[in-house]
């Protein structure tokens, strides 16, 4: 259950053994908030949640009864605010406790010859979700998220079937719920695994480089791994403007800088000279601080002109 506050850094995305030139901190408070932001994502990657056919076999009084419960949809989202944290080294941990759903659909059973069917609604109460994914970086400086462990537990369910001869099943399914239970229960991790990697291959098809003008491009990769504490995290990023046209390397390179983190600030973020200087160069490479003048841009009056009786002392040859 990994909430999209993941998401803030999707922008944010290795040039290794490079100083960066842009340096951002995202603070607890900062991810408290987008913890709230990314409460509607979690949701909705919930709703989408698919459970495998659920097959059985009970015993009640006409004998052996096969059952099979297909197409469980989730109806319904009881969701309480998840709790979420860095760790150390790693990166985040998101905590869901006391998740409640409502479900529907299909009951089928099969005794001997005789078949039977209907509807059911199903009610999943006290489920709790742990998740740890470890923040990385690609070759190219992209963001990355793996998935590191997962714990999910289902304390209770409670189902009522109907339709067919739904009264006379009814009565057993505490028989048999607790293979229900562990069917769900094993089904959530996967899934969560699945959304992990989903937004993993989002942030590798992030752009890193980004047009700015028709003169400039900005390069923005992760210039390193990220740095996570038990109360931030700290991403160091390449932060060059290049000439669109001559992509060439300015005679400059960035150079170590601190961002001391702000008390009470939710994100800060800090830029080197190494970044405007870049941006000169960028457009000096490309010509674009280049001028041509000549004498008759000059006005009448003045004294000095561009001519050998002006220039000849300076340039005799």
């Amino acid at each position: 259950m990994l909430p999209s506050v993941i998401v803030v850094f999707m922008l944010l995305s290795c040039s290794c053994g490079e100083n960066p030139a842009l340096q951002v901190i995202l603070t607890n408070k900062g991810l408290q908030y987008g913890k709230h932001v990314g409460t509607g994502w979690i949701q909705e990657k919930l709703t989408q949640i698919t459970f495998p056919d659920i097959n059985g076999d009970v015993d009640i009084f006409i004998g052996r009864v096969h059952y099979t419960l297909s197409g469980v949809t989730i109806q319904k989202c009881d969701l309480p605010e998840p709790v979420v944290e860095f760790v150390q080294d790693i990166g985040l941990k998101t905590s869901i406790t006391g998740l409640s759903l409502a479900l529907t659909g299909d009951w089928r059973t099969r005794f001997g010859v005789i078949h039977d069917g209907g509807s059911f609604n199903m009610a999943i109460f006290n489920t709790d979700v742990t998740s740890v994914v470890h923040l990385g970086s690609d070759a190219e400086g992209h963001l990355s998220v793996t998935n590191i462990s997962c714990d999910a537990s289902v304390r209770d369910v409670d189902i009522q079937f109907s339709g067919g001869a739904s009264w006379i099943f009814q009565p057993f399914v505490k028989h048999f719920k607790g293979h229900v239970i562990g069917i769900i229960q094993n089904t959530i991790c996967p899934e969560v695994e699945d959304a992990i990697v989903e937004l993993d291959h989002h942030l590798q098809a992030m752009n890193v480089s980004f047009g700015v003008n028709e003169v400039l491009t900005l390069d923005v990769p992760l210039t390193g791994l990220p740095v996570v504490d038990a109360s931030n995290l700290k991403l160091g990023l390449k932060g060059e403007f290049y000439s669109i046209k001559t992509h060439k390397e300015p005679p400059f390179v960035a150079q170590q800088f601190t961002l001391p983190e702000q008390a009470g600030y939710m994100l800060s973020m800090g830029m080197s000279e190494f970044t405007l200087n870049s941006a000169s160069f960028g457009y000096f490479s490309a010509g674009e601080l280049q001028a041509l003048i000549n004498d008759s841009m000059m006005p009448p009056h003045c004294p000095f002109h561009l001519n050998t009786s002006s220039m000849g002392m300076f340039i005799p040859q």
